[in-house]
């Protein structure tokens, strides 16, 4: 079973249904995230928490990430704002997420998942620091001209990230904010209180679902008019604001998206998302495994996830870098987190 489970996953597919809808659909033999901690998660769906990291080491931080974009050599120049567009950067996704060339595993974004302090958040959310963390990518939004951003690239996006199956508290996602962020520095969105009505909308709108189910991906968009029926229940939205080193938590059921800056400030982040170690299921330890050697990234849940980047999904540049370059040196900490190593 393993091998076909992994065989489907490295060609970028989600999770086999079978596993998906087996022990996985229940919460009983699984950890449920605790949010005493950070009230705010289970009202208004989202939670910043202060001052994680350091300001100085969010510094190093964008530093190494703007070296990063650099190394392409596409023609970006952090310290030459004349170099600021899109014909200048790698290819990315929206409005500056990069998820592709191995970028999951750089030696930056494996320092910032392995901060104790980071670490120790979710450790509170989940009663437990034996965690595995997702090969998750970063953003970097640069405040590019309008006319670059035109079409799909520009427009908002609501949505939740995870499966209208799956109707209880399930995972809690984080930002690794590095940059001042404020109101109109582009970032994490969120439709304040919607997650209270996760439950109800796929009640109140079950006569759009499907002759075969609602989905189980960790995936539901939203229109319009489903916006509206949240709205008129007195959900608003909100852009979630950060100082560098903060956290930015929300749960998988609140819709949100990630907005477009509108000021002449970028924004810099990366995703971090932990699970217990224990709750992972024996047919998915493989494909970590290969996720984590041969540098490919993955969705946001470290338990049930496909895989993304440039090694699964058709390429979006000439000769696209595969992998990350120098390779990532992993302390024993983060052999752990990459489940490389067991607890």
């Amino acid at each position: 079973m393993v091998q076909t489970i992994t065989e489907t996953l490295l060609t970028g597919a989600h999770p086999p249904e079978s596993l998906v809808k087996g022990t996985l659909k229940l919460r009983g033999s699984h950890s449920i995230p605790n949010s005493s901690a950070y009230p705010d998660l289970d009202t208004k769906g989202y939670q910043v928490v202060k001052g994680v990291i350091s300001r100085e080491k969010s510094a190093e931080y964008v530093d190494r990430m703007y070296k990063w974009l650099e190394s392409f050599g596409t023609g970006f120049k952090f310290d030459d704002k004349s170099t600021w567009h899109i014909d200048q950067l790698p290819a990315f996704h929206r409005g500056g997420l990069y998820n592709r060339y191995g970028v999951g595993h750089e030696q930056f974004v494996w320092d910032i998942r392995a901060e104790e302090n980071l670490i120790n958040e979710f450790a509170k959310i989940w009663g437990t620091d034996e965690l595995l963390v997702s090969f998750d990518g970063i953003n970097i939004t640069l405040p590019l001209p309008a006319e670059e951003l035109e079409g799909q690239r520009s427009k908002p996006w609501p949505h939740v990230d995870q499966s209208p199956n799956r109707q209880y508290k399930h995972c809690i996602q984080g930002i690794m904010n590095l940059e001042e962020n404020g109101p109109k520095d582009g970032g994490l969105k969120v439709l304040e209180g919607s997650i209270q009505y996760y439950n109800e909308f796929f009640e109140e709108f079950k006569n759009e679902m499907p002759k075969e189910g609602w989905t189980w991906n960790d995936a539901h968009f939203y229109n319009e008019k489903h916006l509206k029926w949240f709205e008129n229940k007195g959900c608003k939205w909100i852009k979630a604001e950060a100082e560098p080193g903060d956290l930015i938590l929300w749960d998988s059921r609140s819709i949100h998206y990630g907005a477009l800056t509108e000021g002449d400030k970028p924004r810099l982040a990366t995703y971090v998302c932990y699970k217990p170690a224990s709750d992972l299921q024996p047919e998915m330890k493989e494909v970590r495994k290969i996720a984590a050697e041969q540098y490919i990234s993955t969705t946001h849940d470290p338990l049930m996830f496909r895989m993304t980047g440039s090694k699964i999904d058709p390429h979006a540049m000439e000769n696209e870098r595969l992998e990350p370059s120098p390779k990532p040196i992993l302390t024993e900490r983060m052999q752990q987190l990459a489940g490389l190593k067991s607890y």
